[in-house]
């Protein structure tokens, strides 16, 4: 058995000692212990989830047995202290009472308790008077009844600082020191009423002078707790070391059994050391379905030759892949050549078209030199109008200035020279905007006298280069499938020829150890045909002790000694298995026989 397993039955172990325990302190130091032995588990056979959750539990393990340790220590300190009310206070809530106000009164039903932060109260039915400090209605609230044991009277005015039974429940589950505290005042208040009524008892019964009194309590006390002496405790509560006795006993024998089991091994592969030849199983199984032939060698014999010693073939294999294959292949031709021929008409088309467009921009352009020559004679002539208008205006504004010709006359030749000046402007403007339109039409740009492109321009040009664009993403597409059509074809016909006949060849030297299948036998994908060995990779499988294997590392020196031969061999060690995970049958062709299934193994090459 390895360390590893050791160490995960021994946890196994610790494990179920946790279901044992009845108190928490043994609990969580047997949890604790179960804790690092599956740590080690996990290290060795690499169980991350198992080693991350009990390095967790270990902490929390270690937490919780410190918080109980605390606890006993300060319930300790408890018993010899005081109840501190300080830190209770923020879940009290204060409350005054006038002298003589009652605050509860006997047989009333307890459903709170109070702490007196201010004045005195008077218990009546025992005769005492209770101060600042003090608490009182704890009883009542642990009584089966849940009634008031007494009454409560302020005998001054008073703050009392009230809390509800629900907070009380609670503070004494969460809190062991305010329950132990708690515990400890309603003792002492019974004991208390208790001697009272005993003495009552006394004075009542009248006894004579010379009796010794008997304290009650004491008597009580000696009543409840015998002597140890007289009940020698059982040894299955005795303790060692603060661990119980029983559970040492329980350790121990599994201890025993544990060595026993580890070390009867060991001795075991002291009597004998058998050890068997051999060399790893191979097996060749059937590349394809089918019948299967074997060739004319026979078994223990060495392959030679190309190594075949098996064939299988199928004749029945289905052909309806291949022909799938060549009918869409006969479809993605087609379909890529109809794309083609769509494509040379859109060209052509297009081709026209850019004819007819520079045809039209030609006559285009010879327009508009013909309307900027126009222009600019029609300019000429305007100026050259405009200069004699000019001149007889000029005339005539001094001949009515002299009184020769009427105001009226002048004015009517001033209007006329700026109709022709008004005119004149008009023909540069539009001559400027011929020339724009001119020069734009040399870069490619063709405007209309109202500022539009002409008709022939656009006319059928984005469409022609939405669907020539649309067809050559057609003819890409139509040409990746006739590609992969193409590619599907070959393998078809490599997969119709790889299923329709295989062979099963080996590496020259090798011998058949055991044929799986008889002739003529039909076999499917994967199925054992043959068991083969490789002579040339000669092992040595031996049993060893599992504290052997652990001392054993790969790469060692070995020396070989076989049966009816004095000569030594040397070999190096190849691996070593536990008895958990042994080399068995299914690698091995030749095993050690007649060992104990829970011996470790040792491979040497």
């Amino acid at each position: 058995m390895s360390l590893g397993e050791t160490a995960g039955y021994l946890a196994s172990i610790l494990v179920f000692l946790t279901f044992y325990m009845k108190t928490m302190i043994p609990l969580r130091v047997v949890g604790i212990l179960s804790n690092l032995a599956f740590i080690v588990y996990g290290t060795i056979f690499g169980l991350f989830p198992i080693y991350v959750l009990h390095t967790c539990l270990l902490f929390l393990n270690f937490v919780r047995l410190r918080q109980n340790w605390l606890l006993i220590t300060k319930m300790r300190a408890v018993s010899d202290g005081q109840l501190s009310v300080e830190p209770l206070l923020p879940f009290m809530t204060p409350t005054r009472f006038k002298a003589g106000q009652v605050v509860f009164r006997k047989g009333d039903l307890a459903n709170d308790m109070f702490y007196i932060s201010r004045g005195e109260v008077r218990l009546p039915e025992i005769g005492k008077v209770i101060g600042k400090g003090e608490t009182l209605g704890e009883v009542g609230l642990f009584s089966p009844e849940k009634l008031r044991t007494g009454s409560a009277v302020c005998a001054t005015d008073c703050e009392l600082q009230r809390m509800s039974e629900d907070t009380v429940l609670q503070l004494y589950n969460q809190n062991p020191r305010f329950g132990f505290a708690l515990i400890r005042v309603i003792t002492s208040r019974l004991i208390e009423n208790y001697t009272k009524a005993a003495q009552g008892h006394q004075e009542a019964d009248s006894p004579a002078p010379d009796k010794p009194k008997e304290d009650p309590i004491k008597k009580l006390a000696d009543k409840r707790t015998p002597d140890p002496a007289d009940h020698p405790r059982p040894w299955t509560t005795r303790r060692l070391l603060g661990v119980p006795f029983s559970l040492v006993v329980l350790l121990a024998v599994f201890a025993l059994l544990f060595i026993s089991w580890m070390g009867a091994p060991y001795v075991h592969s002291l009597l004998g050391r058998d050890a068997a030849v051999t060399s790893w199983s191979n097996m060749a199984t059937a590349p394809i379905q089918g019948t299967v032939a074997f060739t004319t060698l026979s078994l223990n014999k060495a392959v030679d030759g190309d190594g075949t010693v098996a064939t299988v073939r199928n004749d029945h294999v289905s052909r309806q892949e291949l022909d799938d294959a060549r009918v869409r292949l006969d479809l993605a031709r087609h379909r890529v050549s109809e794309l083609t021929a769509f494509l040379d008409e859109i060209e052509s088309l297009n081709s026209d078209r850019r004819e007819a467009k520079s045809r039209y921009a030609e006559l285009f352009r010879h327009q508009l030199d013909t309307q900027i020559t126009n222009l600019q004679s029609e300019i000429a002539k305007a100026e050259n109008e405009l200069t004699v208008m000019r001149r007889i205006a000029t005339r005539k504004i001094q001949l009515a200035g002299q009184g020769t010709v009427s105001k009226h006359e002048a004015d009517e030749e001033s209007l006329r020279v700026s109709q022709v000046e008004t005119e004149l402007e008009s023909l540069i403007s539009q001559l400027r905007f011929a020339q724009v339109r001119r020069t734009a039409a040399d870069t490619g740009i063709f405007m209309t006298a109202d500022g539009t492109d002409p008709d022939w321009v656009f006319d059928r040009r984005l469409e022609l280069k939405l669907e020539r664009k649309q067809i050559r993403l057609d003819l890409h597409a139509a040409q990746s499938e006739l590609a992969a059509a193409e590619a599907a074809l070959k393998a078809a016909e490599a997969d119709l020829e790889r299923l329709s006949s295989a062979t099963v060849t080996l590496s020259e030297g090798s011998i058949i150890w055991s044929r799986k299948v008889a002739a003529g036998a039909t076999v499917r994908v994967g199925e054992p045909i043959l068991e083969w060995l490789d002579c040339n990779d000669l092992l040595v499988v031996a049993p060893i002790s599992e504290i052997e294997a652990s001392l054993i590392t790969v790469g060692m020196t070995a020396n070989v000694m076989l049966d009816r031969e004095d000569q030594s061999h040397t070999g190096r060690v190849l691996m070593t298995r536990g008895s958990a995970a042994r080399l068995g049958r299914d690698e091995l062709i030749a095993l050690p026989e007649m060992r104990a299934g829970t011996d470790a193994q040792v491979l040497i090459d």
